[in-house]
């Protein structure tokens, strides 16, 4: 494809990605907020995470479903689902692994927003931690990142660029260099899974 981006494909790449992080995060203080004030801060932080990730994806999906969301053809096919089960248990694995040796290394003394973030993500029941860490949150990550960003340049670019750009914006957005690091390589992982 190898086109140039226009100003409309990147409102159609930055709009979504504001909606996101702007709401996301908003949602997320207002519960915090709350929390804290109303229930003095008893209801572990990643229930307020889960419910803002929520409430995110709802607001996501119609955006979602507007864009040019880039999907293999058939959708689904059932002898290639134990491979894909395969991927995606082996992603997540990998996932769990790098954060477990990032932690583990100075890595983490150096960043101090990493250590606030791996804290945080490790606080909580075992309920919460599923329900923020395994479903919701990556499930709007995945809508938002591999849908709606990969789609929009995947009009534009081959599936090498789009997935390295995908997986760029996606470490970005981390705010944070030691997540940076490995979430840019999952994102690159996920996106040429997808």
């Amino acid at each position: 494809m190898n086109e140039k981006i226009t100003d409309s494909t990147l409102y159609k790449i930055v709009y979504p990605l504001l909606v996101y992080f702007v709401l996301f995060n908003l949602l997320y203080s207002v519960f915090n907020y709350i929390n804290a004030n109303v229930f003095n801060g008893i209801v572990p932080g990643l229930y307020c995470t889960a419910v803002a990730g929520g409430l995110t994806l709802a607001v996501m999906y119609p955006i979602y479903k507007k864009a040019a969301v880039y999907s293999a053809k058939p959708l689904f096919e059932s002898s290639k689902l134990p491979k894909e089960i395969i991927y995606i248990i082996s992603i997540v694995a990998l996932g769990v692994v790098l954060n477990l040796i990032v932690s583990h290394f100075p890595l983490s003394e150096v960043s101090e927003s990493f250590s606030k973030a791996n804290e945080y993500l490790n606080n909580g029941d075992i309920i919460a931690k599923i329900l923020s860490n395994v479903i919701i949150v990556p499930a709007l990550e995945e809508l938002v990142f591999r849908g709606i960003v990969c789609g929009e340049l995947e009009k534009k670019f081959d599936t090498a660029p789009t997935v390295v750009l995908s997986a760029l914006i996606f470490g970005i957005l981390h705010f944070n260099w030691v997540q940076m690091i490995y979430a840019f390589i999952i994102g690159l992982l996920l996106g040429f899974v997808y």
